[in-house]
């Protein structure tokens, strides 16, 4: 991610198709060396943040209802035993389930999340690309381990405070590609692997499961070994 997201690795078919850094083929900013052909950028250049709105909890019902909306809290990312339903009338400020959301305050500080559509409450900033920024890549982009200690250190400096410092966020470099295609090319190269860890994930999980199960039969007996085994 940070090879790709940082022009130090080209995509295939993108001035070099892998090739190992080039001098001429970089340029010098403020922010250090990019790809001659990338923009030199801030994120507060790139993307737009909208901050969640609190209906009162007295509207609150737990069961979905015609006239009703889901009302998203970073904590329904992990489980939907919570869920919590408001009046439509007063949900001001709505994401869908592609939307890049950010939780605001921690710990842990700064998770990047995705997959709800509703209202989303004071917790959560959606982050919106401008411009020819693809979703896809700024997803990536703000899923950055560098990014992520950035915010963090930022809030450890700030009196033990643990929301985001939303101006030294937009002061954060943001140096991407011009070339729209080239955004989407990295992003789908990102996105692939996550999709090979993920059945990597899966197959493990299975193969502790067996294990587990197997456990379970040999050391209470209830499966046995084949009585021809000698040590």
């Amino acid at each position: 991610m940070q090879q790709l997201l940082t022009g130090k690795v080209r995509s295939p078919g993108f001035s070099g198709e892998w090739e190992v850094n080039i001098p001429k083929a970089y340029k010098k900013t403020e922010h250090g060396l990019i790809p001659i052909d990338w923009e030199d950028k801030t994120i507060g250049n790139l993307v737009r943040f909208c901050g969640g709105s609190q209906p009162p909890r007295s509207t609150f019902i737990f069961e979905s209802k015609q006239g009703y909306i889901r009302l998203i809290q970073i904590r329904d990312y992990k489980t939907d035993e919570f869920k919590t339903y408001i009046p439509e009338y007063l949900a001001r400020k709505k994401c869908s389930v592609d939307d890049i959301m950010i939780g605001r305050y921690g710990p842990p500080i700064f998770q990047i999340l995705q997959g709800i559509e509703g209202a989303y409450n004071v917790a959560l900033i959606k982050a919106s690309p401008l411009g020819n920024l693809n979703k896809k890549y700024l997803y990536y982009f703000l899923k950055q381990e560098s990014l992520l200690k950035f915010v963090e250190g930022l809030s450890q400096r700030s009196s033990g405070q643990t929301g985001i410092e939303m101006d030294a966020l937009k002061d954060y470099p943001f140096p991407s590609p011009s070339d729209a295609e080239e955004q989407k090319a990295i992003a789908q190269i990102l996105s692939d692997m996550d999709a090979e860890i993920a059945a990597l994930e899966k197959n493990r999980d299975k193969y502790k499961a067996i294990k587990q199960g197997m456990m379970q039969e040999l050391l209470t007996g209830k499966t046995r070994l084949n009585t021809d085994y000698k040590d």
